[in-house]
């Protein structure tokens, strides 16, 4: 498989556009397979032909990388695939390796030999879950499934927003560590639950776009209309509406089975295809569902605004 040309400001992208949980080749500039067996019968592999880094052939790449992460993830690469070093030479090998690992964005990487004259890298990368902001909305970071930090890119992933009400309003940003907020990394769990879990069981899943863990621990609020998390998925024209989810993924308390809170957003899809009309509502409860349905209507406070209070059962 062959990358297509880019633009002229991309153009070295597409030299190192080849590098992620993808596998890429690089190959020598001379005289192949009699070069290399000739270096195998000298004592220094320091002195076998050179591979050059940058001479970058695709294979393969993550169906869910986007463009924005390929540019974001080949710049991240592109200082350690530079100059050469010996095809024979382990130690270089294993320094290559080393600096690709380095990268946050990188989980672990193999170098092997593909005789007579290749090197195959393959690069098992983070794949981001979540993104997260600050109190005032500013883009901090991308998380992986671990809640290992990744720097932030613009992509298609659910959002967290680390509101006042719920603890700091930011943390430290450092790419390649752990998340250190609790919120960051349930909210991230959810997202990957949802993911992998929760959606493929929905037909017609409504897209997520936001986990609300403000009120983590019963921090901000007490009581069965407050949820530890909610989420906010996306209606047909976009806007978002609120749903009371769960505790958190590896809470010690009893959960909401993922395929009750999946029925249930069945049979609200069912009443109100791609949410039309709703605001709010609640995946918790198989019987009483209906009940936490909140409509459009003039007057509801903000949905956006955290902890609105409107997962409260209509009469009561």
């Amino acid at each position: 498989m062959t990358g297509q040309a880019a633009p002229s400001g991309f153009r070295w992208v597409a030299r190192v556009v080849v590098l992620g949980g993808f596998v890429l080749t690089v190959w020598l500039c001379g005289p192949r397979a009699a070069t290399v067996l000739a270096a195998r019968l000298r004592p220094d592999p320091g002195l076998s032909p050179p591979v050059e880094l940058d001479r970058v052939g695709f294979v393969e790449r993550p169906e869910w990388m986007d463009k924005a992460v390929l540019v974001a993830v080949s710049a991240s690469l592109s200082p350690w695939l530079q100059g050469e070093i010996p095809i024979l030479d382990d130690d270089a090998a294993r320094r290559l390796a080393a600096g690709l690992k380095s990268v946050p964005w990188v989980r672990d990487v193999g170098v092997d030999r593909a005789f007579p004259d290749h090197l195959r890298l393959r690069v098992d990368l983070r794949r981001p879950v979540l993104a997260v902001r600050d109190a005032d909305g500013q883009a901090l970071c991308l998380v992986d499934r671990d809640g290992v930090m990744l720097p932030f890119v613009d992509t298609e992933v659910p959002v967290t927003y680390l509101h006042r009400e719920g603890g700091a309003p930011t943390m430290a940003n450092e790419p390649g560590q752990v998340a250190r907020d609790p919120r960051v990394i349930a909210a991230a769990a959810v997202a990957l639950e949802w993911r992998d879990d929760l959606a493929p069981r929905v037909a017609g899943c409504p897209r997520l776009l936001e986990v609300d863990a403000t009120n983590l621990g019963e921090r901000w609020l007490r009581g069965p209309s407050y949820p530890e998390i909610r989420v906010k998925l996306a209606r047909n024209d976009g806007a978002p509406v609120i749903f009371a989810y769960d505790r958190p993924v590896h809470s010690p308390l009893a959960r909401v089975p993922n395929d009750t809170k999946a029925t249930v957003l069945g049979n609200i899809l069912g009443r109100h295809p791609g949410l039309q009309g709703l605001v709010a509502g609640d995946l918790r409860f198989p019987r009483r569902w209906a009940d936490y349905l909140q409509p459009r209507a003039e007057g509801v406070r903000d949905p956006n605004g955290p902890w609105a209070d409107l997962n409260v059962p209509r009469g009561g």
